[in-house]
């Protein structure tokens, strides 16, 4: 949580914008979710619309690739918070949509998280996922998994198609619906990967979010107990029929 109300206490204010980047940078470097937080839409307290200073607040702190943006006061006390709800989301729609369009994203300088050969590999398969996605230009990415490591892995990496990270686990669903680019779905899954992409492709269909021809790139962490873990570590990229 970057709290700029608090850090402006601790440190002199010039430097609050510079500490607030190297704080989101490191957060991702450790896979940490990142918030940033304090004085976003101050003025919509009192008033229906921002000030100038604070659409461009708002709009760097998107760049910056943060997980999540809090409003405080101007949710709780302000006489205006769903009008600064909508124009948190809107403003930070638009600059997720330039970032993408500009291509703005820069290569994050991976630290190594995992200790134990597995999770390293899955580090690998994650950092490789994205970049074929991002290179391939994939209209989405799926990922099953069980304790939302590898959607979080995914996540880390601020890929621009969306992530559909598919789980039958509730806590899992909740803990994902902050990790940034993530849209977490709750679905019963079974051992049978080809019937859970088949089930839940339809499923994510039928709501709107991909189409008939849409290419996406597929990972998993599930490992049914019968089968041998180098069988799912692997990346699959699929045309939707």
């Amino acid at each position: 949580m970057i709290a700029r109300g608090d850090l402006g206490v601790e440190i002199p204010l010039e430097q609050i914008p510079s500490v607030q980047k190297d704080i989101t940078y490191v957060c991702r470097q450790l896979n940490k979710p990142v918030i940033v937080a304090s004085q976003l839409l101050e003025s919509m307290v009192e008033y229906p619309t921002p000030t100038r200073a604070e659409v461009a607040d708002v709009s760097e702190a998107v760049r910056q690739y943060a997980d999540a943006l809090m409003l405080s006061g101007e949710s709780a006390i302000g006489s205006y918070g769903m009008k600064a709800l909508s124009v948190l989301r809107t403003t930070s729609t638009r600059m997720e949509q330039s970032c993408r369009e500009e291509n703005r994203q820069t290569l994050l300088h991976q630290r190594k998280l995992g200790a134990s050969l597995p999770d390293q590999i899955a580090e690998q398969i994650c950092n490789c996922a994205v970049e074929m996605a991002d290179n391939l230009g994939v209209d989405a990415i799926f990922v099953y998994t069980k304790h939302g490591k590898m959607a979080s892995l995914l996540s880390r990496n601020r890929p621009n198609p969306p992530i559909f990270a598919l789980t039958n686990d509730n806590s899992t669903q909740m803990a994902l619906n902050l990790q940034w680019g993530v849209t977490p779905l709750l679905t019963d899954l079974s051992d049978d990967m080809e019937g859970n992409v088949k089930k839940t492709v339809e499923l994510i269909k039928a709501k709107g979010m991909i189409k008939k021809d849409d290419a996406i790139l597929v990972v998993s962490d599930i490992i049914p107990i019968s089968t041998a873990q180098t069988i799912f570590q692997s990346i699959q990229v699929m045309t939707i029929t």
